[in-house]
């Protein structure tokens, strides 16, 4: 064994390679002391660029990122979750090899280096059963290394290791021994300095990471996008793993906060529900970096976040000098400010809008103090035979906001007027490139606002004046014009987020609390608010409405309402109500409880039209309807109501007390068989009423010979809808003949009855009893080709038939050989056929063609797509001149609208 050992030593000493058992020996060292390292110093992480004391430990901040990995299928990129970082080390080839090479991108500020603090720390805490396969971790910072760096001198010069811990050379023997219990972490590939790629200069480090060396270790590698400079030949070749960082979800931004201030629950609270209730601040929080800030100004202010996005930049800037240059003045940092937004604003209206920089861009003074306070950053790039350093911002929201700043001091220019001519306003002013561009220049500035509101209102973008506006904190009125484009005969709310709505009820009540001798709340006749949040703004609606003493219409659709929030809406409403149209559908559940709301409906006499579908109404919920406003309703709707299936009985005859009644909607209410007879027998004496809407109740189906005679007494009715209903062939029948008694019938909707389809030889005859009917659907009926001769028959002999819909039916598709030359008797009375398609079945050339020989495609009674090519003003003068089919268009479309319009 001596021998051995001598030997092995000799051995050892010609080749100079270190003893194997002082490889060992080594390994173990390193791995102990980078655990110390990553434990000790290497375990704060630095919260804001360039200001040294703000580091905290990364166990008191570090919060789960969300993960997506970027998978590329057949030249499309597709997103997959991933749960847990610790994921990315068991990718694998479709053959099952390991993927060693990980590259994971973000934005700046998204969390990426805190990442890889967060595997470094996890590894030597031993917190992960994934890494415990590593024998040794390294982890770099990119900007401190070159191309010809070398793995074993960077960890010396890095101070990961020192050389009286460890010795080199057989710290180099373990790595190339034991590649597979190696993972070497390189953040900020975007900040690595580099010559033009030269394979030929590169260290060990450049060649481990495109596997020339080291193919076995793993390596996970950070960068800001673009990538190109790093997925390629010379680097990150195929197969690699693509990671992107989308920064915190709205579960990981209430820890973060939670342990920000884990001192202090009330405070974190009140900052987690203030992001809450903003969705610009919800969308900025994504990025730990500004939900940092957002942290740290709540710890040095009145325990609130500014109420605009301009004073919270504002202090989120001033705090960031201040920490570095504490007695820095206010007007040093709007000086400074303005000089760099001066380029930045350059950027942002150039049309390739490229948000790196070079030093000479900017003024140096400037520079220098952007640079040393960490709103810019600045990295030494290689391009060519050019050295340069490349400038950006921290984030962009803080170019915008220092764009603005620039812009802001042109006012009163031409320069001003020219930049905004420059800028086009989308539909949505969430999704301008210059939202933020606009609300900054905005902020705290009434000259600028009104110069940005005479051009933002033209573009009906209300969402953006009211923000706009909110965001100047102006005491003054906004011009008229502007006042006029918001507060119009129809105010709109549709879907409006909490901050726009935020921003229109503090229009509003400026508008109130200034305007004298000008009431500009008189116009509106109609409000709809549709999607609104109820538990933060009801009380400013309320408010609202108050002022607006003309109202008609008003329409509170699928909202989170309760019966007080709206008892205290109708209580707002002016006295006498001026109130005709009343709209609550899918926002309440009233199932039993419109008694509690009657005190205040028998306040509303002129109200017509009430909109309660969704509301899930009980029996019992019929009688106070009737009871308050059974003497002017015209309009009635309680779609969607379970509970009254199988117990008209009960609430059917209260319709018959509603003397007025033009139309009862009845969709989706699990009525049966049974249920029709009351329903019909108080409906009959309802003298008023031409709409019945049974509309998808599938119970109706296959038993019409039980409940369709009892439709004849309602003669009065001119629109029966029987859509969805799960009609089968021996139902129509019955219709038919119950129909064939109502003289004034106009429209027979029997659409999306699938069972009707192919059958057609069985049921069609029947049709040729409703001799007197105008308009029929049979739209969605999964009609074929067969059924096309027998329904061209019946339709033939319907003198009065001129308007028949046959749209959707997608058997009819590639078969018009077969069917067209029948569509010459439909056409012997028809003024109108539809026959549009879907996207999944358009009509085919070749069946064009058959339909062209039959009746000719210019047709002026055919349609063939939704967006008809005959001429539109024959087709309208047609509608002006015929009542009936005008009545047709306004309710044949049976899907439900929230208001008239």
């Amino acid at each position: 064994m001596l021998v051995m050992n001598f030997f092995v030593i000799f051995l050892c000493f010609v080749t100079g390679k270190p003893d194997p058992d002082q490889v060992q020996a080594v390994g173990k060292k390193a791995n102990k002391a980078l655990k110390k390292k990553y434990t000790s110093t290497g375990s704060y992480v630095q919260m804001l660029p360039m200001v040294d004391d703000s580091k905290r430990h990364i166990m008191d901040i570090y919060t789960k990122l969300c993960l997506d990995e970027l998978v590329d299928k057949s030249g499309k990129i597709q997103h997959k979750k991933i749960n847990s970082y610790e994921e990315i080390f068991h990718f694998q080839t479709r053959e099952g090899y390991p993927i060693k090479r990980i590259v994971v991108s973000g934005s700046a500020g998204i969390g990426k280096t805190t990442l890889i603090d967060k595997i470094a720390y996890d590894w030597a805490m031993g917190n992960s059963e994934t890494l415990n396969k590593f024998k040794l971790v390294f982890a770099f910072k990119m900007h401190s290394l070159q191309q010809s760096s070398n793995l074993e001198d960077a960890i010396f010069s890095e101070k990961l290791l020192t050389k009286d811990c460890v010795d080199q050379s057989a710290l180099k023997e373990f790595v190339d021994k034991n590649q597979d219990k190696v993972l070497i972490l390189l953040d900020g590939f975007d900040e690595f300095k580099f010559d033009p790629l030269d394979t030929s200069s590169f260290g060990s480090i450049l060649n481990i990471l495109n596997r020339k060396l080291g193919p076995e270790c793993c390596v996970v590698i950070t960068s800001r996008p673009p990538l190109d400079k790093l997925v390629n030949k010379s680097l990150v070749e195929k197969p690699y793993a693509h990671v992107r960082v989308e920064g915190f979800s709205d579960t990981d931004k209430e820890e973060y906060v939670n342990k920000f201030f884990h001192d202090d629950h009330v405070k974190a609270s009140k900052l987690t529900e203030q992001i809450k209730q903003s969705e610009t601040l919800s969308d900025l929080a994504k990025s730990p970096m500004l939900l940092l800030l957002m942290c740290l100004l709540m710890g040095s202010t009145e325990n609130t976040l500014p109420d605009t996005m301009t004073r919270l930049y504002n202090k989120a800037l001033n705090y960031i000098f201040k920490r570095k240059t504490r007695d820095i003045k206010d007007d040093a940092i709007s000086k400074i400010l303005i000089s760099i937004g001066k380029v930045a604003l350059g950027s942002l209206l150039s049309k390739d809008q490229s948000f790196a920089f070079r030093e000479g861009d900017f003024e140096k003074s400037a520079l220098d103090a952007a640079i040393n306070a960490g709103v810019l950053t600045s990295e030494r790039v290689i391009d060519g035979l050019e050295t340069y350093q490349r400038v950006t911002f921290i984030h962009h929201t803080f170019l915008e906001y220092c764009a603005a700043m620039y812009w802001q001091s042109l006012i009163n220019t031409k320069e001003f007027d020219i930049i905004l001519d420059q800028i086009e306003l989308p539909a949505s002013p969430y999704v301008s490139r210059y939202h933020y561009l606009l609300r900054f220049c905005c902020g705290d500035n009434v000259a600028c606002t009104n110069h940005i509101l005479q051009k933002v209102h033209q573009g009906r973008n209300l969402e953006l004046v009211v923000i706009c506006y909110f965001e100047s904190q102006s005491q003054e009125l906004p011009p008229a014009n502007v006042i006029s484009s918001i507060l119009t005969d129809r105010l709109i709310l549709h879907s409006w987020n909490n901050d726009s709505t935020n921003a229109f009820f503090h229009f509003v009540n400026q508008v109130a609390a200034i305007s004298r001798g000008n009431d500009y709340f008189t116009k509106a006749e109609c409000l709809y608010v549709h999607d609104f949040n109820f538990p933060r703004f009801g009380e400013d609606l309320a408010k609202s409405i108050k002022l607006l003493t003309n109202l008609q219409s008003l329409a509170l659709t699928y909202s989170s309402l309760t019966v007080d929030n709206t008892n205290q809406i109708l209580s707002s409403l002016e006295s006498p109500s001026t109130l005709t149209e009343l709209n609550l559908t899918e926002s309440i559940l009233l199932g039993g409880s419109v008694s509690s709301l009657a005190p205040q409906l028998m306040k509303l006499m002129p109200l017509k039209r009430l909109y309660l579908a969704g509301c899930s109404l009980e029996a019992q919920d019929m009688s106070p309807i009737a009871e308050s406003m059974g003497d002017t309703l015209v309009n009635l709707d309680v779609s969607w109501s379970e509970d009254l299936g199988e117990c008209a009985s009960i609430w059917g005859p209260e319709l018959g007390k509603m003397e007025c009644l033009q139309e009862i909607h009845l969709q989706d209410c699990s009525v049966q068989g049974t249920d029709i007879e009351p329903i019909a027998v108080a409906l009959s004496g309802v003298s008023t009423l031409v709409i019945l809407d049974l509309g998808s109740n599938p119970r109706l189906g296959g038993c019409a010979e039980m409940w369709a005679q009892h439709l004849k007494g309602m003669r009065h009715l001119e629109e029966v809808n029987l859509g969805r209903c799960k009609l089968i062939n021996k139902d129509i029948e019955p219709i038919a003949e119950s129909v064939s008694d109502m003289p004034n019938l106009i429209h027979l909707n029997l659409q999306d009855n699938d069972a009707l389809g192919g059958l057609a030889l069985l049921w069609a005859q029947h049709l040729k009893k409703m001799n007197h009917l105008k308009a029929l659907t049979l739209m969605d009926c999964n009609l074929t080709g067969v059924d096309m001769e027998p329904i061209a028959e019946s339709v033939s002999d319907m003198p009065n038939l001129i308007d028949l819909d046959l749209s959707n039916n997608d058997p009819l598709s590639d078969c018009a050989s077969f069917w067209a030359p029948h569509l010459k008797l439909m056409t012997k009375h028809l003024k109108r056929l539809r026959m549009w398609r879907g996207m999944k079945s358009r009509w085919t050339d070749e069946d064009k063609q058959h339909i062209n020989a039959s009746i000719g495609l210019d047709s002026p009674i055919l349609e063939l797509s939704s967006q008809p090519h005959k001429t539109p003003q024959l087709f309208g003068q047609y509608l002006a001149s015929s009542a009936e089919i005008t009545l047709i268009n306004r309710t044949s479309n049976w899907s439900f609208l929230p208001m008239n319009t």
